[in-house]
Formats: C-alpha cells, structure tokens, sequence
C-alpha cells in the first residue's frame, strides 16, 4: 500500500493524537502532561521511530515532541479544526490504512524464503549483478494509450519525441536518458520495484520494452546502453537483496491470493460513471 507524503505526515501526528486518548492505566509512570493530558511510558513506546534505541540522550526530544503535539492538538480542538469534514474523511481512511498495515504486517510474518530460492535466484540473474545500463522511459497513467505507443515506436517513430510529447515521468525529465543504473535501485525496503528492476536488466542494448505495469503507470522502457562493471560477484554481496526481493514477492502473492479469496465472500459493486454526473 503506497502512502503519499501528505499521508505520512497526517499518519505521524495522527498517531500521537491517537494515543492521547487512551487513559492511562493506573501506576502507569507519567513522563509528561499539558493540562490534564498525560504520556505515559507505554505510550511513550509506541511512538518511539523503528530502529531508534532509547536512550537517556534522546527521551528528552521525544518527550518534547509529545509536549509539542499536545500543545497544537489542545488548540486545534478550541478552533473545531477536528469538526472539518475534510479532516474526518481523512482521518477515517487513515484509521483504515493504519489498520489494514497492521493487519497485513500480522499476515506476512509468516512468510519465509529458504536458502536454496536464494542460491537459485543468484545463479539465474548473477549476470545482471555485474552490468550497469543506462535507459530512457515512456511513461504513461492509461493501459490503451500505452500500447497505441508501443506500436508507433515499433512502426519507427522517434522514442525521444514520443516520450517529450506524452510521458508523464516524474522522475527523468521527458525524452532524457538516465544515469548508469546497477541492480539495487528497484529494493523493495525502500520502496522499489524488484520486477521493474529484473525486467530491465533483461532488455537488449537499443532495444525496447514492451508495455510494463508499475507502481508509477504503464511504461515502455529503451536501453540505450549496457556495459560490464564487474568481473564477478559473490552470493554473500547480493543475499540479503535478493532475499529481499524474494520476501516482497511472496507477500505480494499471498496478498493478491488474499484479496481474491475475500472478493468471493462479498458482493462488490463499481460505479466509476457516478463521480462525473
């Protein structure tokens, strides 16, 4: 599930005001209080950043956070900023996205890669580990318009103009090439796109891609140039990635196979046509 950043920020300061309105356990220790507000170790816990320690350097800070937040929460709430409608259809959703998080966090636990899926997926794509290749994109939001493009370019139209004239690339300016790219960029911990990644590295040099679905739309990709940055490489260098690649493509398994198990359990009904009446 993608999040924009305006998400993230609401998700950030949404949980805190979250936290706030879970009282506090009797005994419980109390770190803070703005008025009759008060944070709690446990609660403290919760909002601690993943991979942050805490430490007796840092708790001050997040205390002050906390102090921060409460402070602008307790005045939103003497404006009525929480009675805008906006807000609470984005709070709603919000609530939804943070439960559905954990729900699917819950599910792919169980999801395990063995070392053998490892040793196979390095010995098939080893090859793409020691290359690095330059491409220019089409990018496009509509699956039709996309193939009406694959077929100029095949027919031998101008990929440059052809991607200055339609691609809606957020990331290279229109007809520019990339940098020299290496297997990496597509890591699914940051938030790529390992499938995007494979089927780059398998495009011949001045050939182009067929029409590939993606996180960013429908692109048409064109290698412009290939070359060998590595003589070899060894399967401890690439594991933990590949692994990473692995898991990713599990749990999207699992969530695919998921939702279409809950698709046969309720009746479902689109009507896009509606918003535009």
């Amino acid at each position: 599930m993608i999040i924009s950043k305006t998400s993230k920020i609401v998700i950030g300061s949404s949980l805190l005001l979250c936290l706030l309105i879970i009282s506090c356990p009797k005994n419980e220790p109390v770190l803070a209080s703005v008025g009759n507000a008060k944070l709690t170790k446990k609660e403290l816990m919760v909002q601690i950043p993943s991979g942050v320690q805490l430490t007796q350097d840092n708790i001050s800070a997040l205390i002050d956070k906390w102090v921060n937040t409460e402070l602008l929460y307790q005045e939103a709430l003497l404006k009525k900023i929480n009675n805008d409608e906006t807000l609470q259809v984005q709070l709603k959703q919000l609530e939804k996205e943070m439960v559905v998080n954990a729900l699917l966090e819950k599910e792919m636990a169980s999801v395990a890669v063995n070392r053998q899926e490892i040793f196979d997926y390095f010995t098939l794509n080893k090859e793409s580990f020691l290359n690095e290749v330059k491409i220019m994109r089409i990018v496009v939001s509509n699956e039709s318009l996309a193939y009406r493009v694959l077929m100029q370019l095949r027919a031998g139209a101008d990929f440059v103009r052809m991607a200055q004239d339609i691609s809606q690339d957020r990331v290279l300016e229109k007809g520019a090439e990339s940098k020299y790219l290496a297997r990496g960029f597509g890591d699914p911990r940051q938030g790529g796109d390992p499938t995007l990644e494979e089927k780059i590295f398998q495009i011949p040099t001045g050939q182009i891609s067929d029409v590939i679905k993606s996180t960013e739309g429908y692109q048409i990709i064109k290698v412009t140039d290939k070359k060998k940055v590595k003589k070899d490489i060894t399967l401890a260098e690439v594991e933990e990635y590949i692994n990473s690649i692995l898991q990713y493509r599990k749990s999207r398994e699992m969530l695919d196979t998921m939702i279409n198990e809950l698709k046969k359990k309720v009746k479902i009904k689109q009507s896009p046509e509606v918003f535009f009446k």
